[in-house]
C-alpha cells in the first residue's frame, strides 16, 4: 500500500463509530505512519477525537460552509473509502479530487472511481466483519489477520467527569456498589422494548436486590415516566465518556439494539441483549452473556442489504416479556457474572440459509 492519508467516511450512529474501532486500530497498527482521517456527524466527535488511532477527525452537516472546508481540508488526497451509500458526500469527495474514491456504487456511481460488491453472505454476518472484508477488498489492507482484532475500542472518561458522574449519584449510591444499566430509546423506535415492559422489569429487580442506572440522551419517546425507587435516572445528564464511565463500573447492561451495547462491549461488561426487527446475528456484540431474540415469525426484518426496511407496526419486542429477561438475570448472577464467550467465529450460522453457510 501506497497511501499515505486514508480517509474513512461513516455517515452511523453512535453505535456505528464505535463499531468502526476495530478498523482504525487495525488500519494503525499495521502501518503506523498513515494519516488516518474519518469523517462524520458531529455527534460521535468526543468519541472519534479521543481515539488514539485517529488522526484528525472532520464532521459534515451538508451545509456550505462545511462542503469547502471538507474540498479545502481533504483537497487531492490519497483514497477514501465511503462505509455507507449516502449521495451528498460522495459529491463533495468528487470535488475534492480525491484519487481514489471507493464505495457501494448504489446512486452515486458516477462520483466514485471504485466500486465495491454485496456478496452473499453480508446479509447474515457480524457487521465489523462486513466492512473489514470491504476495507480489504478497496485497500489490500487485512485488519483480520491480527490477533483479537474485532476487540472495540471506547474512550476512558477524564478525571473531570468521573467526578461529575460521582456527584450525580451522590446520595442515591457509590460507584462501587453493583448495579445494572439500562438505556430505553434507540435510534429506531422499531427496536424499542415496550415502557411497560421496562417498569416491571425494573420492579423485579427492585425484589431481586438491584438498583439500576438509565442513561442515554435526554427522553424523546418515554418522558414522564414513573420508576421504581431503585432506579436512578441520568437520561440527558452524561455527555458521551461519562456514560462510558456509567456502563464500564457496571455489573450488567440490559439493552435493545443500540450505541450501548457497543460500549459495553468495548469495556468487558456483560451484556443482555433484547433483538426484535434487528438481527442478533448481524448486530450483537461479538462478546455477549445472552442475546433474547423475538420470536415473531417475521424477524427480524431489518437486513444489511435488500432490506424489506422495518414494519411500520412492529410487534416482535413484546413477545420478550419482562418474565423471560428476569430469569435470564438470575441466571446470570448464579453463574457468577461471566462475560460471555467470542461468537465471532459463530455467526450464527444456525439461522443462514444453507448455500449461504460455506462462504462464511
Amino acid at each position: 500500500m501506497n497511501y499515505t492519508r486514508l480517509i474513512l467516511s461513516r455517515f452511523g450512529g453512535l453505535g456505528d463509530m464505535v463499531m468502526l474501532t476495530p478498523l482504525l486500530r487495525g488500519i494503525k497498527v499495521l502501518y503506523p505512519n498513515v494519516t488516518l482521517t474519518v469523517v462524520g456527524h458531529p455527534n460521535a466527535r468526543d468519541i472519534m477525537t479521543r481515539c488514539p488511532f485517529v488522526d484528525e477527525y472532520f464532521t459534515y452537516d451538508k451545509s456550505l460552509h462545511d462542503t469547502l472546508f471538507l474540498i479545502r481540508k481533504l483537497w487531492r488526497s490519497d483514497f477514501v473509502y465511503l462505509m455507507d451509500t449516502l449521495y451528498r458526500i460522495s459529491t463533495v469527495y468528487a470535488m475534492a479530487r480525491i484519487k481514489v474514491r471507493v464505495g457501494l456504487p448504489h446512486k452515486r456511481k458516477k462520483f466514485l472511481t471504485h466500486y465495491l460488491s454485496v456478496k452473499p453472505w453480508m446479509n447474515y454476518a457480524f457487521e465489523p466483519v462486513v466492512y473489514a472484508s470491504f476495507l480489504k477488498d478497496a485497500t489490500g489492507i487485512d485488519v483480520m489477520q491480527l490477533p483479537d482484532w474485532d476487540r472495540f475500542y471506547f474512550p476512558e472518561a477524564n478525571d473531570e467527569e468521573k467526578e461529575r458522574v460521582q456527584a450525580l449519584l451522590k446520595g442515591y449510591m457509590q460507584m462501587e456498589e453493583g448495579y445494572i444499566v439500562c438505556s430505553l430509546e434507540t435510534g429506531g423506535w422499531q427496536k424499542d422494548w415496550l415502557i411497560e415492559y421496562w417498569q416491571a422489569l425494573f420492579e423485579s429487580l427492585k425484589d431481586f436486590g438491584k438498583k439500576v442506572i438509565v442513561v442515554g440522551s435526554a427522553p424523546n419517546r418515554f418522558k414522564n415516566v414513573s420508576f421504581s425507587n431503585n432506579v436512578i435516572d441520568l437520561r440527558g445528564k452524561t455527555n458521551l465518556l461519562e456514560t462510558g464511565y456509567v456502563i464500564d463500573n457496571a455489573e450488567l447492561l440490559i439493552n435493545c439494539c443500540s450505541f450501548p451495547v457497543h460500549i459495553a462491549n468495548a469495556m468487558n461488561t456483560p451484556v443482555i441483549g433484547l433483538y426484535g426487527s434487528q438481527p442478533d446475528y448481524r448486530c450483537r456484540p461479538q462478546r455477549i452473556y445472552k442475546s433474547i431474540y423475538s420470536k415473531a415469525p417475521c424477524a427480524p426484518c431489518d437486513m444489511m442489504f435488500e432490506s424489506s426496511g422495518r414494519c411500520d407496526h412492529p410487534y416482535c419486542m413484546d413477545s420478550i416479556t419482562p418474565e423471560i429477561v428476569m430469569n435470564c438475570v438470575k441466571k446470570f448472577y448464579d453463574e457468577g457474572m461471566p462475560l460471555g464467550d467470542n461468537n465471532l467465529k459463530l455467526i450464527y450460522k444456525e439461522k443462514m440459509p444453507s448455500e449461504l453457510k460455506r462462504e462464511i
